[in-house]
């Protein structure tokens, strides 16, 4: 009698990619972000505002209310997309379920941050998230109901490469603008980006996720659609902020 139990993660384990097809996979990916990188800065309204010397109060705040916003809602699907990683691989849920015991709270960290701005904790929670935020929730929801996990964990490979990369930077510049004592909470975050090395962490989800040369084309695939969706919160946000006050009276 065959045995009727399935998806617990226990076919065949052996990983599609090799150790060194892997690390060419991701350096080949990591140009992929470079190239999206220069897209950002070319194509986004505004894409540097918060890397300049002085950066509008109300683009600010209103950053960092959508940012613990996204945390917040999508840890959600984040956390759904851990059963559906386990009953493919359980290695891959292993380092999955680490990564978000490490980011699940981190809301918090851009919600100090505003309270030392001046936005209550009342006051964030009565912001309803953009359209875009919206959107983005959605589809991951839509991913793992459909096409299953993989597009989940390449959002989280998408920011944590591009955060690692540019948050350095853009900290800097805030430190100046806003003053190292008001940006404790994203200091933190991307200590824990770094030293934790995310990036690495969420790559070894990814590699035990894929499964085909689909899979590879998938994934590509994940990463320029999440930047669309991206480039529309920031729209967005350049709208609601910087485009306002440039309007005359």
């Amino acid at each position: 009698m065959r045995n009727r139990v399935t998806n617990a993660g226990y076919g065949d384990r052996t990983p599609f990619l090799t150790a060194s097809a892997s690390a060419k996979l991701r350096a080949e990916i990591d140009e992929q972000l470079d190239q999206q990188v220069l897209e950002w800065y070319a194509n986004v309204p505004e894409a540097a505002h918060l890397e300049g010397r002085k950066v509008d109060s109300a683009y600010y705040k209103r950053n960092l209310i959508e940012t613990a916003w996204r945390i917040r809602l999508l840890r959600v699907a984040e956390a759904k997309a851990l059963v559906e990683i386990a009953k493919r691989s359980p290695e891959s849920a292993q380092v999955w379920a680490n990564y978000e015991q490490e980011e699940m709270l981190h809301d918090e960290l851009f919600i100090t941050d505003l309270e030392k701005v001046g936005v209550t904790r009342e006051q964030f929670l009565a912001t309803e998230p953009y359209l875009s935020t919206k959107l983005l929730a959605g589809y991951f929801s839509f991913l793992l109901d459909h096409e299953g996990p993989l597009g989940v964990v390449a959002y989280s490979y998408l920011v944590e490469y591009v955060n690692v990369k540019l948050e350095p930077k853009k900290l800097q510049a805030l430190k100046d603008s806003v003053g190292e004592s008001n940006i404790g909470g994203q200091i933190n975050h991307s200590h824990t980006d770094i030293n934790d090395d995310h990036p690495g962490e969420v790559w070894a989800a990814v590699r035990h996720l894929l499964r085909s040369d689909d899979d590879i084309e998938a994934f590509k695939r994940y990463l320029r659609e999440h930047q669309q969706i991206l480039a529309m919160y920031f729209e967005e946000l350049y709208l609601d902020t910087l485009a306002k006050a440039d309007q005359p009276a």
